[in-house]
């Protein structure tokens, strides 16, 4: 019956707009693992979206590498959301995963893999080796910039501070030493007593989970980088070398995450079992917790995967002692792995602490980056360089309507709405002279809005298939997390940034552009919508059929190519002089339509030189 179902979808959404139809194979719910890889006995988390119908039956099924099948009822809330763990995880290898809403449902399916991680920590420290190696790229994309510039007092200030944070960084691979050290305490504890494995795991999956982030992170930085050296105009380079500098504080951030976090699970292990209000260096408020990082605020949202607070790496491993069962906790392994947490915890700390250990370094580093790139900015720029810079919003509203019907009606089958913000720069140099200056640049930042409805079972066009039954459907957008600041080092963590090179003239008092093709934009796994759904009609004998379509967005790209309507040209932007700056306010208000669809941009755009206040 699903199939039937499915087809007669296909065929009208077909007519409608072919080349926006939905997947009419995607299943009946959708499903996403959390961490993609675990050790032994480790634990991950199942969620997704699926049509919760009360009575609904969702199961989720594991299958182990040797072909036994766990399955399990799950139930989901009202949003449809459900999620799940599983921790029968002793034997190594691939396991499968999937969810099938209804006996009737097309499964979604996923994999994920065990394996020891004991030879893995020598790995993983040698990844963070890696990461924090990859500093000096930072430094040699900004001594790129200045080796371009003439003579200068600012080009000489510049290269003294660089000297510096090159001195600092070319300490920084040596810390992992330090958390070598550290973690050799881990394989002796498990070599000593294999009991302490239970208590341990906690750490072992999250530290596989830091080194795979980083993984990810590095390949964009690399990639990030590689993309800012292309240039060749000496603003430019000045420019986007300072925006590496901005992001050596992020990569420190990131290299930092296991030292932090193997300081801050340990120092939890040894207080566990200080009675309450115990006194101490270890107890809680005791001079070694004192030392932990601090969260940079109260956190205050969930991550969906595994349900675990957003907030710094001490607050994580803080967490994962507390959910530590009591079944655990009352095992030989785990008083063994207090006791010897207490043991070796100060040497720990005199490595890794903020006092004199790696965290100190990591945070003279991020202060002496900072420094750097506000001094690059301020004085080497301005020496040679001037820009237009400001803030833009801009939306897009999109609807797609059915084919006419026998009374001329056209319903409304989808409409969707994006809302990205974020910041336009225009740079030439001071040296620039005539009628035209050439200027380059780019527009970046985020999403911060995403709304999506559809009606494709409405009466008008589905009503045949669904007469005499019931539909039920809940539509889900992607959520917006963007702070729309844009820069190298949003785009490392946001699903939604976007970095569009510009390139243009001023001349005339107008400034004329042209739209590049995107270094980065949404990701389209992420930016889609998802309706999951429920159908009990005489066409499915009255048998509940579940399923589930996604239905993709357009990225910012798109909008803002649309909202300024290059399709008709350069838009030119009137530029207002006074007597201490110039600007640019410009409102677009663009309408595009099509076969059966509409599409309405709007943007509003500031640039100022010098820039525009806040």
């Amino acid at each position: 019956m699903k199939r039937y179902l499915l087809i007669v979808i296909a065929c009208v959404f077909a007519r409608t707009l072919a080349a926006q139809t939905p997947d009419t194979s995607d299943a009946s719910a959708t499903i996403s693992v959390t961490p993609q890889a675990i050790s032994t006995n480790g634990t991950v988390n199942v969620s997704g979206l699926a049509y919760p119908q009360p009575g609904g039956r969702i199961s989720l099924t594991v299958t182990s590498p040797s072909g036994a099948a766990t399955t399990v009822d799950l139930t989901p809330n009202a949003s449809g959301r459900y999620t799940s763990t599983f921790s029968k995880t002793s034997a190594e290898g691939e396991y499968r995963v999937s969810v099938q809403a209804g006996a009737k449902g097309a499964p979604a399916r996923s994999t994920f893999t065990v394996r020891g991680y004991l030879v893995d920590i020598d790995e993983d420290v040698a990844d963070n080796k890696a990461f924090l190696e990859a500093t000096a790229s930072f430094v040699d994309a900004v001594k790129k910039g200045v080796d371009n510039m003439p003579d200068s007092p600012a080009r000489a200030g510049m290269e003294e501070k660089l000297a510096s944070l090159e001195t600092e960084t070319a300490r920084l691979p040596g810390q992992s030493a330090k958390l070598a050290q550290a973690l050799a305490n881990v394989k002796q504890m498990m070599t000593a007593h294999s009991d302490a494995a239970p208590a341990l795991q906690p750490f072992f999956d999250h530290l596989a989970h830091l080194d795979e982030r980083a993984k990810v992170d590095r390949k964009d930085i690399d990639r990030q980088i590689a993309e800012s050296e292309k240039s060749l105009a000496a603003c430019d380079a000045i420019d986007h070398a300072t925006q590496a500098l901005k992001a050596v504080p992020q990569m420190i951030k990131i290299a930092q995450r296991p030292f932090d976090f193997a300081l801050a699970f340990f120092t939890s292990m040894a207080a566990s079992v200080a009675p309450p209000g115990a006194e101490g260096p270890i107890a809680a408020g005791g001079a070694l917790a004192a030392g932990l990082p601090k969260a940079a605020g109260k956190p205050t949202e969930s991550l969906a995967e595994n349900e675990i607070e957003l907030g710094s790496e001490s607050e994580i491993a803080e967490r994962l002692v507390d959910r530590i069962p009591e079944s655990v906790r009352s095992m030989p392994g785990y008083k063994f792995v207090v006791a010897e947490s207490k043991t070796f915890l100060p040497s720990i700390v005199d490595g890794l602490g903020e006092r004199n250990g790696s965290l100190h370094l990591f945070n003279q580093v991020t202060n002496l980056a900072g420094d750097i790139a506000a001094y690059a900015n301020d004085q080497l720029f301005a020496h040679y360089c001037e820009k237009f810079e400001g803030p833009f919003t801009a939306t897009m509203e999109a609807h797609f309507y059915s084919k006419p019907q026998p009374d001329g009606s056209t319903p409304e089958w989808w409409s969707y709405t994006t809302t990205i913000a974020g910041k336009m720069v225009l740079r030439y140099p001071k040296s620039a002279a005539g009628k035209a200056v050439a200027l380059s640049g780019q527009i970046e930042g985020g999403a911060t809005r995403f709304t999506y409805k559809e009606d494709v079972f409405n009466s008008d066009l589905y009503g045949k298939m669904v007469k005499g039954g019931k539909v039920y459907v809940i539509d889900v957008p992607p959520p917006a997390t963007d702070n729309a600041r844009g820069g190298m080092v949003n785009s490392l963590t946001s699903p939604t940034a976007f970095f569009i090179p510009v390139t243009g003239q001023f001349a005339d008092g107008a400034i004329s552009l042209t739209l590049g093709d995107a270094r980065t934009d949404f990701n389209p796994t992420y930016t889609k919508a998802h309706t999951v759904y429920g159908v009990a009609a005489p066409s499915t004998l009255m048998l509940p059929v579940y399923g589930h379509f996604s239905l993709p967005y357009k990225d910012a790209h798109w909008i803002v190519y649309s909202a300024m309507d290059f399709k008709k040209g350069a838009p030119h932007l009137t530029v207002s002089s006074g007597a201490h700056a110039m600007k640019v306010d410009r409102t677009f208000d663009t309408r595009h339509s099509g076969p059966q669809n509409l599409g309405h941009y709007t943007m509003h755009l500031t640039l100022c030189n010098p820039g525009c206040s806040k």
